[in-house]
């Protein structure tokens, strides 16, 4: 019964069964090697890869060698030599890796763990006079201790499995000798990281660059939300409160406080608007790009180079040095609204970037100019490569231009615009450079914007940014959450839409 309730009503076997398999043969070799292995594959439980530095036996090796005879010519030679082979190098390599750990675990893990109090991450704090106060007469710096054990804490979960790597290993080669197989030398080892194990090479240190910046800040980020961190103003100079505690769901409660709250009802209103503003700046500038490439693509079009050389220059130009011109021509007393009084077309200068809805319509229909040149190249390229057969295939069938536009033009567009849109739509979220440099002047007259240094047209990591960077208090804990809830809408949208599109499905291993 047990068996048949771990599997589903097709015959395979559930996620949580597949997931537990896999965790069972994981770490089942680890358990065979506790209670099968030498004293040697024991002991490498507490030293890591000592096993290797005695599991060996003699082997015989194969050299070929070049052998000049007296009348000028040359032999290959095979020879035969016998060598003890042990795999020390790996073992080296472990302990290396073991001994450094501890030092880390000396130097930065228990000083640090002996201070990461679930009341307070440091002693020092500061009064309501600016002062730094320290109660037991020393400083610490309480975003350091917190920094410094998240990195020994993933240095540690990172050492765990690689400890259970080199116990696995030195329990293989064990049995390797016991069933008298060929085990690598070190030799091989080397040989084996340039071919075989090349991945390995390649990929250590894009892995170790992703541990570094982005997992470890990451996890920062998320427990610094559960503190209260922050910095005052005070006449100009920045107070940097360095020691913090912890304050729980408090931060979080607060977020969730709709109607009591004014980071809630202004947390809301932001996320609306950003999701609101990632979708018209994807599908603005996509469904832009497509129309001027259709059009730069028509036989009846003339002077497409040229036409296509000045929108190309709106990529040619700096994003900084187009934006900075546009927010001083959109200005209220700018050059735009300067002409229309000037022409009596508007009796009152229209509030591009000053008026909350139109800032946001001004916003979305900049981001389209500035856009859709890249979608305008990309699809022209899509569009010269559709074969012209299915085009005359299609006339011979009866097919009108419409027909073959939905039927043959869009499902080519789409098979490679797609996964460009998805990303296209996540990279708006995060868009900083066209809301900064738009309303970096701006300010709000809502005083429940106000009170959380936000502006209606900001995006939650414009928003981000206010809280860190402007107003009287630095708000790093709120500044927290609306990173960590950016960061789960970002990574639920992209692996959702990714699996759900044909990218996703037709996803295959080459090589």
């Amino acid at each position: 019964m047990a068996a048949k309730a771990a599997r589903t009503a097709n015959g395979k076997e559930n996620v949580f069964a597949r997931l537990w398999h896999k965790i069972c043969d994981y770490f089942r070799p680890v358990g065979q090697a506790l209670v099968r292995g030498d004293w040697a594959t024991r002991l490498s439980f507490l030293i890591s890869g000592f096993g290797y530095f005695f599991h060996g036996r003699d082997q015989e090796m194969i050299r070929h060698e070049v052998v000049h005879n007296e009348d000028g010519t040359s032999d290959l030679v095979t020879m035969k030599e016998h060598h003890y082979v042990t795999q020390w190098l790996r073992g080296l390599f472990y302990f290396i890796i073991e001994a450094l750990v501890v030092l880390v675990l000396v130097f930065w893990g228990i000083p640090n763990f002996a201070k990461l109090s679930l009341n307070d991450l440091a002693t020092c704090y500061v009064d309501e006079n600016f002062d730094r106060i320290c109660p037991k007469g020393y400083e610490d710096n309480a975003f350091l201790i917190l920094l410094l054990s998240i990195i020994s804490i993933v240095i540690l979960v990172a050492f765990f499995f690689i400890h259970l790597g080199a116990i696995k290993g030195v329990y293989k080669s064990q049995c390797d000798i016991a069933e008298n197989k060929t085990i690598k030398s070190c030799k091989d080892d080397l040989k084996d990281l340039i071919d075989e194990r090349f991945y390995v090479t390649v990929l250590a240190l894009p892995v170790l660059g992703i541990i570094t910046f982005t997992l470890i800040p990451t996890v920062v980020m998320i427990l610094i939300g559960f503190t209260n961190y922050g910095g005052l103003n005070e006449m100009g100079a920045t107070v940097q409160v360095e020691n913090f505690g912890w304050v729980g769901f408090k931060n979080w409660g607060e977020l969730f406080a709709i109607g009591s709250s004014d980071f809630a009802l202004v947390f809301g209103q932001q996320l609306i608007w950003t999701l609101v503003w990632a979708f018209f700046a994807t599908f603005t500038c996509f469904f832009g790009g497509l129309l001027l490439a259709l059009l730069l693509n028509s036989k009846r079009t003339r002077f497409t180079k040229v036409w296509r050389t000045g929108f190309v220059l709106t990529i040619a130009v700096p994003q900084f040095i187009s934006l900075m011109l546009i927010r001083y021509f959109l200005d209220d007393n700018g050059i735009v609204n300067s002409l229309l009084m000037q022409w009596n077309m508007i009796q009152q200068p229209i509030r591009f970037l000053t008026d909350p809805l139109t800032t946001k319509f001004t916003i979305i229909a900049v981001n389209c100019w500035v856009g859709f040149p890249y979608l305008m190249l990309m699809i022209s390229g899509i569009l010269l490569n559709i074969p012209a057969d299915l085009y005359e295939s299609a006339t011979i069938d009866g097919a009108g231009r419409v027909r073959m536009f939905w039927s043959i033009t869009m499902p080519y567009i789409m098979q490679v615009c797609t996964p460009y849109l998805i990303s296209s739509f996540v990279s708006n979220i995060n868009n900083f450079n066209v809301i900064y440099l738009l309303t970096m002047d701006g300010a709000s007259s809502n005083q429940a914007y106000i009170n959380v240094s936000a502006r209606e047209s900001d995006l939650l990591i414009t928003w981000l940014y206010q809280m860190i960077s402007a107003g009287a208090e630095k708000k790093y804990y709120l500044a927290s959450i609306v990173g960590i809830i950016m960061f789960v809408i970002s990574t639920t949208f992209t692996l959702i839409t990714f699996n759900l599109t044909a990218g996703g499905k037709k996803e295959r291993r080459l090589g």
